[in-house]
């Protein structure tokens, strides 16, 4: 007869699904362009420092911060 599983690994077992969905939505997030003409229809964010001028910018729909300095193709 198979000994049963405790109840930390089945706690582990559970959340490896949302384990496996964060590792491939990461992955995803790596693959998007980052140049701002490919977000143009976008929903565009940015965020400003207190401390400085700097302007974070960063696409809603993606995810993803848009890098000022990347051109496209």
């Amino acid at each position: 007869m198979p000994e049963p599983v405790s109840a930390s690994v089945r706690a582990e077992l559970d959340q490896t699904p949302a384990w496996w969905d964060r590792q491939f939505e990461s992955l995803v997030r790596k693959q998007i362009p980052r140049f701002a003409a490919w977000h143009e229809d976008h929903i565009i964010g940015e965020q400003r420092t207190h401390a400085s001028t700097t302007v974070r910018r960063h696409c809603v729909d993606c995810g993803i911060e848009i890098d000022p300095y990347e051109e496209g193709p």
